[in-house]
């Protein structure tokens, strides 16, 4: 038992690691170009082509990486990563050139999706069905954690140092992790490797799983609506409630970013701890829960505009608390569900296709909130996005209902 805990913790202090070094580069990397070009407009060509190949390859990878062994190309993923930050270090260091950066950053990006991927699986190989929302929600803690000192850091060491330096720091950090997971105690299972196949059968069969499964389907479909309706939350709604309607500072502004993380950060402890409690039982409840909050905080917005307007921006930050703890309640337990509920086998491919969709889903939501804003408002485009979400997680619990009590 002691090996196995001290695998899951190695895997995750690496996931910690890379993350964080991954969180410093991008909260600089935009500064840097900005710095560079002095231009919005190419920083949001720059990361639109960064991103866009990583998300069209993101469905084939699950299929790629699933016969291999998943501590090794781990592994692999972190020690090419440091090596692409260290390739920058040395280059910058007498040229400059916008173009090279875009093209490294472009593979570090893909390389991160076979990262996520692999990690993913690596962690429901290694865990047990008994522990891992435990472990999911000691991972939610860990990161979160990392997503509120990261860009602080971040920021802090750009200010004070360059960009040169900021990238060395990162690849030592995926050097460390790269050395420490070393240590993982992990052999494929052998059992799951089925005979050769062609890989568009292998692919195509991985989507017919997904579809024959009803739980898994469900679940699946009400992940894209999340990432739709709610994912554009902190580009277009919270800013053009806070900043927009009610004119509070980009500087308090942060403080909402940070009440969500530190709500994240207490849900996640309590998982961790949490022995009593079955989330899974209870996700119906939450869903409808948290939408419900942020449905009030939308509502709230409308009645309190003529009042002082720091007062709604306390409430707003006591919402955020309570959004970021039930956010976590409800994302913990469906992560686990599908690492408890995927076959080994078929779970590369279903993280693979799942990073695709909501990758994908989350700019058209950005997109599709901001043109609604711009006409009724951001906090009524909240509401509106919060009840579509409570009539579509009735109709997926009532669609699977039946299969859960069986």
């Amino acid at each position: 038992m002691q090996s196995r805990e001290s695998n899951i913790k190695l895997l995750l202090l690496g996931r910690a690691i890379s993350l964080f070094g991954n969180t410093i580069y991008l909260i600089v990397l935009p500064l840097y170009i900005l710095n560079i070009t002095q231009n919005l407009k190419t920083t949001g060509i720059f990361f639109a082509l960064i991103n866009l190949p990583a998300i069209i390859v993101s469905p084939l990878i699950g299929t790629l990486i699933e016969k291999f062994n998943k501590k090794n190309i781990i592994l692999i993923c972190d020690f090419l990563t440091s090596i692409l930050y260290f390739i920058l270090f040395l280059y910058f260091k007498n040229f400059n050139s916008l173009i090279f950066l875009l093209l490294i950053s472009l593979i570090i990006n893909i390389i991160s999706k076979f990262f996520e991927i692999a990690s993913k699986v690596l962690f429901s190989e290694i865990n047990t069905p008994e522990t891992l929302e435990k472990y999911n929600g000691l991972q939610s803690f860990i990161e979160n954690t990392i997503m509120i000192i990261g860009p602080v850091i971040g920021t802090y060491l750009f200010a004070t140092f360059d960009f040169n330096f900021i990238l060395i720091v990162v690849s030592l950090g995926y050097f460390l992790s790269f050395l420490q997971e070393l240590f993982i105690k992990y052999e494929k299972n052998t059992s799951l490797v089925e005979e050769k196949s062609s890989f568009l059968k292998d692919f195509k069969e991985g989507l017919n799983y997904i579809r024959n499964n009803k739980i898994i389907f469900n679940f699946f479909i009400l992940v894209m609506f999340l990432n739709f309706f709610i994912a554009n939350n902190d580009e277009i709604i919270n800013p053009g409630i806070l900043i927009k309607k009610y004119e509070i500072s980009e500087k308090l502004f942060g403080f909402s970013a940070t009440s969500y993380g530190l709500g994240s950060i207490v849900a996640g402890i309590f998982i961790y701890y949490n022995k009593k409690f079955k989330f899974l039982k209870k996700l119906k409840l939450l869903f409808i829960l948290n939408s419900a909050l942020m449905c009030l905080l939308g509502l709230l917005s409308i009645i309190l505009f003529n009042y002082n307007h720091y007062i709604y921006f306390i409430v707003f930050i006591f919402f955020q608390f309570l959004i970021g703890m039930i956010t976590t309640f409800v994302n913990v337990p469906l992560i686990s569900s599908f690492q408890k509920n995927v076959e080994i086998r078929y779970q590369s491919r279903f993280f693979s296709v799942l990073s695709f969709f909501s990758s994908g889903l989350i700019p058209l939501g950005i997109l599709y909130a901001g043109y609604l804003s711009s006409y009724i408002g951001a906090d009524i485009t909240y509401i509106i996005d919060n009840i579509i979400i409570i009539i579509i997680v009735y109709l997926v619990f009532n669609n699977i209902k039946e299969t859960i009590a069986n």
